[in-house]
Order: C-alpha cells, then structure tokens, then sequence
C-alpha cells in the first residue's frame, strides 16, 4: 500500500505543477529588502566590512558607526557606508 506524503496532492503533480512550485520557491528564498530600503543589516555588513560579529560589535559600541535597532534586528544606513567608501 503507498503511503499518501503529502495529502496536497491527490495524485502525482504534473512536471509542470513542479516547476511552478519549484518558482514560488525560489522566488521565496531570493526574495530580499528591496533595493530602496535605506539600510543594511549586520550580515550585510560584516560581507561588506569583511569582518566578524565581536568587531562588528565592538565597532558598534565604540559608536563609531550609526545604527538603528528595530526590536531584536539591527540597521546601519546605506548613506553612512557610501559616503564613506567615496573616493
């Protein structure tokens, strides 16, 4: 007797009922702040910085980068970071 894994489905998806799923999933996991959004977060500084969370928090409690906490996530401005790196 098989065994119903996921009750979803009644019989087998087509493979294109898999690919449109396959799409809604990756366009879940891609999906990002948008592009505007005015700040970036920690991993996205520490890639920028090429640094670890203890620098970045010390750098942060030495106040020597802006930031904004938004319950538990914190930001730091994207306007900070580029006019930093001007030439």
């Amino acid at each position: 007797m098989k065994k119903d894994v996921n009750p979803q489905w009644e019989q087998d998806p087509s493979p294109k009922e898999l690919a449109a799923l396959f799409v809604e999933i990756l366009n879940a996991l891609q999906k990002k702040e948008p592009e505007h959004f005015p700040y970036y977060d920690s991993a996205d500084i520490k890639r920028l910085l090429n640094i670890s969370d203890s620098t970045l928090h010390r750098i942060r409690k030495s106040r020597k980068i802006p930031y904004v906490k938004i319950g538990n996530k914190i930001f730091y401005p994207k306007s900070f970071f580029k006019n930093a790196f001007k030439p």
